[in-house]
């Protein structure tokens, strides 16, 4: 009976073992996948933080367009209140020219104000408009990187 105990044992024994090489391969493969873990959640760190420095560009960049469309914006009423005052400006300028010719020495130097006053309010339209002209370009180049952006975070 001892002998069939100790049969039933060593058999157990022999059976149940796993080859060294065996061991050292499965070894090795665990090993192997901790270290691919280990890199994989280092790649996935790396992109999560390229993602909120992203997320961080793109909130600077919404600001800055909205600044810029607001200084836009301000700049058109400018502009309009300018055209308005202009518009004004001829109009006096044209009853001054159609009064009567006592009248026509004060006129006279009314009119040369008020033409000095339209040249200067022309000369702050068109530095409005080359204003406006510049920040319709900048807010293209912004709205191209917000756009740029975008792609870029979707292929991410």
């Amino acid at each position: 009976m001892k002998k069939i105990i100790l049969s039933c044992i060593v058999l157990a024994g022999i059976t149940s073992c796993v080859p060294q090489k065996k061991f050292d391969e499965l070894e090795n493969n665990y090993y192997a996948s901790l270290d691919e873990q280990a890199r994989v959640t280092r790649d996935l760190t790396i992109a999560n933080h390229k993602i909120e420095s992203l997320e961080a560009e793109l909130a600077k960049t919404q600001k800055e367009l909205y600044i810029k469309d607001t200084a836009l914006t301000n700049a058109q009423r400018l502009m309009n209140v300018s055209q308005a005052e202009f518009e004004g400006l001829l109009q006096e300028m044209h009853s001054a020219l159609n009064s009567t010719s006592q009248k026509s020495q004060t006129f006279f130097q009314q009119l040369t104000d008020k033409e000095k006053q339209v040249e200067e309010l022309m000369k702050q339209t068109k530095d409005l408009e080359a204003k406006i002209e510049t920040q319709n370009n900048e807010i293209i180049a912004l709205k191209k990187q917000i756009f740029i952006q975008d792609i870029q975070e979707k292929v991410k």
